[in-house]
This record gives structure tokens, sequence and C-alpha cells, in this order.
């Protein structure tokens, strides 16, 4: 019969020959580096739905989002300062302005495992959107709660691809019909590169 001592120096002598063969290295579950700022980049963010039964989107040329990773596991962060967006424009040919906010709460980010993606959260009413082509108009997204839109991301590049992730929008009296939901398209580049395991 085996003994205990045994058992367990063949389990240890096991898991040191797994590390061997990852060269030496033990991952650890989670975000990598951790406790890090990061600043997450895109130079093609869209947000689109439709006004007044019409196709409308606001595209911008520029946003940036910043968060310090969590000491360990995925999170969630918080996102801070707010997100922003420059060189906005509309599909109309008007100048757009997207404004975020944390009136109702912070912006937050959540690493995933499997499938490996990120999912950001706006709070209730955490980003307006409007345009000279409709002078009043203002656009809420996630309006009335909390809204999660989630992105695919790619360890080897640290890309974040948003590909018409559903957000809920309301508009004011201004904007006209304006439907319920919208999407959310956009690619952020990670700074230095994040790693999810």
């Amino acid at each position: 019969m085996i003994s205990r001592t045994a058992k367990l120096a063949a389990t240890v002598t096991g898991a040191g020959a797994l590390v061997a063969m990852m060269g030496g290295v033990a991952y650890a579950a989670g975000v990598s580096p951790t406790n890090t700022a990061i600043t997450a980049t895109s130079s093609s963010v869209k947000f689109a739905g439709t006004l007044s039964g019409l196709s409308f989107s606001v595209t911008c040329t520029g946003s940036t989002i910043k968060f310090t990773t969590p000491a360990s596991g995925y999170g969630p962060v918080n996102i801070s300062p707010d997100p922003t967006f420059t060189g906005c424009t509309d599909n109309f040919g008007g100048t757009a302005t997207i404004t975020a906010n944390h009136t109702n709460g912070s912006w937050t980010l959540l690493a995933i495992a499997s499938p490996t993606s990120v999912k950001i959260t706006i709070p209730k009413a955490g980003v307006t959107v409007s345009t000279t082509t409709l002078p009043g108009c203002v656009v809420t997204g996630a309006p009335t709660a909390a809204a999660p839109i989630t992105a695919s991301y790619n360890n080897t590049t640290g890309k974040a691809t948003f590909t018409n992730a559903s957000v809920p929008f309301s508009g004011n009296a201004a904007c006209g019909t304006i439907s319920p939901t919208g999407t959310a398209t956009g690619v952020y580049t990670t700074s230095p590169t994040v790693t999810i395991t």
C-alpha cells in the first residue's frame, strides 16, 4: 500500500513536471498584468439605431477607456475616468457629441475567460448622444437600468471587438420616434496588452 507521504510526493512531482512543461511558469486564472493601469483606445466606434423611421448612426474617430486591472481574478473594475469619445459625426454629416457620465454609478469592466471576452456595463443613463442634425434631440443609452455590452477579446493582439452589441436607447421629444435598442460597434486595443486566462 502506498503511504500518504508517498502519494503527496507523487502529486508534488507531477505538478512540478507540469510547470516545467509550461516553460517553468505557473499561470493563475485571471487577468494579467495584475494591478496595472491600462489604456484602451479605438479609432472607430459606431452607435446606430433608428430615429423617426430612419437609420441613424454616430461614428467617432477616437475613444479612450482607462481602468486598473484587478489584483487577482477577473473584476469587475471601475472604468475611471469616464470613457471619452472624440471626432464624432452622424451619417447625415452633422457634428455629434457623445458624453459618458457616472451620475447613477460607475462604468465597469469585467474579464471573462471562456469564451475570452470583456463585458462593459454602462450605468443607468450613463451615456448621451446629441447631434447638430437634430437640434435639441438627446439620445440616452441605458435609460432605465445599467446595461452590459460584451466584446470578444484576443489575447495575442490585445484587441476587444464589439460587433453590433445591443444597447438600450431612449430619446427626448425632439428626437421623434426612436428604436428602443441600438447597437455599438468598435475595436479597442489595450496598452499594455492584457491577457485573460
